[in-house]
């Protein structure tokens, strides 16, 4: 998620929905995981975003297991916001990747250098594996943010085990002070979204299709 604007941006918009409109937020989310229990949101400490797998500080095992997959230098991927599902005997985690304008939807490419740049293509390298991407197409580059989001759902899934789907959030209708464009509907956003998956390679159908889900929500008030 970008930097939050005074009155615009992605984690703006969202933290509004968390605080004045959680139950739409938590209705949409439902929706589109065809869920009909509760959406238990859960707060980072100190009201910051999570980072990595620090929402499963409480399970060594995975943290063991993360520490071999991703580098534990540099910036993990943060996620926008986080919330489970109680299913039974094992909790389901939901993970939100929350977006507003085009720009940030791109991302820039990795910043990792040496090591934990090698860490991250061969992990990288693994999800496109499972996915059926041909290892051919670039994931370090424009659109890395999403392909890193793919890389975290692959390795809770399949690697640690932990079940857990991620949930991108694209509002609608948001206006930036330097007039960069914001998509004002979901047929626009569609758009962007073909547009990121055919530069990664990711076909219509993958190993985790079905744990990747798309909520589009208006801007709350006016702009």
């Amino acid at each position: 998620m970008a930097k939050m604007g005074k009155d615009h941006g992605s984690e703006y918009h969202l933290r509004r929905y968390l605080t004045e409109a959680r139950a739409q937020l938590s209705e949409a989310v439902q929706l589109s995981i065809q869920h009909v229990g509760a959406v238990m949101w859960i707060t980072p400490e100190g009201d910051k975003e999570w980072k990595g797998m620090r929402f499963l500080s409480d399970d060594p095992l995975v943290a063991e297991k993360w520490k071999k997959f991703w580098p534990q230098r540099g910036n993990p991927p943060n996620w926008d916001a986080i919330a489970r599902l109680d299913t039974g005997d094992r909790p389901e985690w939901l993970l939100l990747e929350a977006k507003a304008n085009h720009p940030e939807f791109c991302s820039p490419p990795s910043g990792a250098l040496g090591s934990s740049k090698d860490t991250i293509r061969k992990a990288l390298g693994r999800t496109k594996h499972y996915l059926g991407v041909h290892r051919d197409f670039p994931w370090l580059g424009t659109y890395y943010q999403h392909a890193n989001r793919l890389a975290c759902l692959y390795f809770l899934n399949i690697i640690a085990d932990v079940p857990a789907r991620l949930i991108f959030v694209y509002f609608m209708g948001d206006r930036f002070p330097d007039s960069r464009r914001c998509p004002q509907t979901e047929a626009e956003w569609h758009k962007l979204i073909e547009s990121c998956h055919s530069t990664l390679g990711l076909p219509q159908k993958h190993n985790l299709s079905d744990r990747i889900h798309e909520v589009f929500l208006p801007v709350l008030g006016t702009i």
